[in-house]
């Protein structure tokens, strides 16, 4: 990814335009790569209540062409960005697991379960998470509207500190986020880089 994007829309405006769930919002933001629209949407976004205002953190291979709505404020990620080998990371993951009977997705919601998902993710993704140091918020049901069709997602915001073991396979995780649901918001990975003792 190369773009990060800070976007802030104003609660009223989001009502009037419509903007309920992840899955809204994530159409409204593909209108800010215009001519991709048979091509995959490679962006990942991360929603957040800033009363009385919704901010939205959104990384892009492309830069985007500001729509009509909302505060756009856009930079080039700087190209030794991801060079670091510690850092500080942030996610709003929907943690998931195959349930054994149907092979169906269910959500997580006990926290041994949500800790041991996150360890298993970060050595999936070339990094490892200091177990010390990993906390995380209370699962969320969020409902959401797709072809008019009703789902949930499970929530859970994931911070600690993480050691990279493969640059490879972590900058693939910075660029094609981190489990399942990335089209409603979640995982998109945000780093803090920390200095080498």
């Amino acid at each position: 990814m190369r773009y990060l994007s800070r976007i802030f829309l104003h609660k009223q405006e989001a009502v009037r335009r419509r903007f309920r769930d992840g899955y809204a919002w994530h159409k409204a933001l593909w209108e800010a790569f215009p001519g991709r629209e048979d091509r995959t949407r490679n962006f990942l976004f991360r929603l957040d209540d800033d009363h009385p205002e919704f901010r939205l953190l959104m990384l892009s291979p492309q830069r985007p062409v500001l729509p009509e709505w909302g505060r756009w404020e856009t930079k080039e990620i700087a190209r030794d960005f991801l060079n670091h080998n510690r850092y500080r990371f942030q996610i709003r993951a929907n943690p998931a697991m195959r349930r054994v009977s149907d092979r169906r997705r269910v959500g997580i919601y006990a926290e041994p379960r949500l800790r041991a998902w996150m360890l298993r993710k970060g050595e999936k993704n070339g990094f490892a998470v200091a177990p010390e140091s990993l906390s995380l918020s209370a699962p969320l049901d969020e409902v959401f509207f797709r072809n008019g069709k009703k789902g949930k997602h499970v929530s859970v915001d994931f911070q600690g500190v993480l050691t990279v073991m493969d640059k490879s396979a972590f900058n693939a995780a910075f660029e094609n986020g981190i489990g399942p649901a990335k089209a409603f918001g979640f995982g998109m990975i945000m780093l803090q880089p920390m200095a080498t003792e």
